[in-house]
């Protein structure tokens, strides 16, 4: 099992990347067309996307604003009944074509960019009026506000990627903040409570004692930069600071936002742009179901 620990970076850092983010995203969603599809979100236009990256914001303040200390869906819907069999990843698809209302308000750019970044001030304003000591529900780790603004960041972080690769920007992060969000990503396969909120092949992923190492080739002066997962029989285990020379399965090695947007699925690690030792096959077999 993983260990969890607090959110390396300060949390005034968390909220000024959420802002820069967003406005990064923003900036580049309001030069698109809003019916242009996401090459790395597969069936969503633009148009969906953003209304996701507003809905993702808007959920989180809920909860923080509310101080819930239970599961509320995105959207501020109530949980479904126990029985319903619908993933977490299949709810949050759903959401990503909601909003018709808003299309007239999308389609100008300028009104566009504002309703993501209105999303984002209001969350940033949610994050600074609850005290970590006030009990608030989250996915996994401690049950009070520090795991949403990391995730926020991680969030808004991928989808930029997403929405910068439809316009041919780079995608060029602060070194520790791609890190960091490395970190969020990886070290959650490793938590049993977060295993609802991962891909939904998840639980085919192998455990036969399986590693893969995922190594920056830059470090962090505030976290990790370099991760070992072991598919063990009682379920996977994520190890931070591997040490050098460690062998694995299936290691692969990259820049720090391209190791995030491998771990997001969002770069082949077929790419040129990093290099890939060992048992390909089983990289590629858990990425496909390890990553949603």
């Amino acid at each position: 099992m993983t260990t969890l620990n607090s959110p390396p970076l300060p949390g005034h850092r968390y909220t000024a990347e959420l802002r820069r983010e967003t406005a990064r995203f923003a900036e580049a969603a309001r030069t698109l067309p809003l019916t242009e599809p996401v090459p790395t979100c597969p069936g969503w236009t633009l148009g969906d996307l953003v209304r996701h990256v507003r809905q993702g914001h808007d959920w989180a303040t809920t909860i923080l604003a509310t101080r819930s200390t239970g599961f509320i869906l995105p959207g501020g819907d109530l949980p479904d009944p126990p029985d319903e069999d619908r993933s977490w990843t299949e709810r949050v698809a759903e959401l990503g074509a909601r909003g018709g209302d808003q299309e007239g308000r999308l389609a100008d750019p300028e009104l566009r960019a504002r309703f993501v970044v209105e999303g984002a001030d209001r969350l940033v304003e949610a994050i600074d009026g609850v005290g970590p000591e006030v009990p608030v529900w989250a996915p996994h780790g401690r049950q009070n506000k520090e795991f949403w603004p990391r995730w926020a960041v991680f969030e808004t972080a991928v989808h930029r990627a997403d929405v910068y690769g439809m316009a041919g920007q780079p995608f060029t992060p602060a070194t520790e903040v791609a890190l960091d969000c490395v970190d969020f990503c990886l070290v959650a396969f490793g938590v049993p409570e977060a295993r609802p909120f991962l891909s939904p092949l998840f639980a085919e992923v192998p455990r036969g004692g399986q590693t893969l190492c995922f190594r920056a080739t830059r470090e962090s002066a505030y976290g990790p930069s370099s991760w070992l997962v072991t598919c063990a029989a009682g379920g996977v285990e994520v190890t931070r600071e591997v040490p050098a020379g460690t062998r694995a399965d299936a290691t692969v090695i990259a820049e720090p936002a391209d190791l995030l947007l491998v771990v997001k699925g969002r770069l082949r690690p077929s790419s040129p742009r990093m290099t890939v030792r060992g048992d390909r096959e089983l990289l590629d077999f858990w990425l496909s179901h390890a990553v949603s």
